[in-house]
């Protein structure tokens, strides 16, 4: 059998995280958040994240990304 990758679109946050080479408990030790948090935001069972404006900060460091090329999901609360 083959695997199915059209079925499901992958998260942009594992493709990025995959590509510089980091683990899910790299980026949950750099934004302050349980690896069972990201692994949640990858698979999408957590559809909107909630996260505080120095946790947006460390993510988009550590994964080398401006606020402009966070998901949607992951992006702060517009006032």
């Amino acid at each position: 059998m083959t695997e199915q990758q059209g079925s499901k679109q992958e998260s942009p946050l594992k493709k990025r995280r995959e590509e510089l080479g980091l683990t899910q408990r790299d980026v949950a030790v750099a934004v302050d958040v349980s690896v069972q948090t990201i692994s949640n935001w990858e698979t999408g069972r957590y559809k909107e994240a909630k996260l505080t404006l120095p946790q947006i900060k460390a993510l988009c460091k550590v994964l080398n990304w401006n606020v402009d090329d966070l998901p949607n999901d992951f992006r702060a609360p517009e006032s």
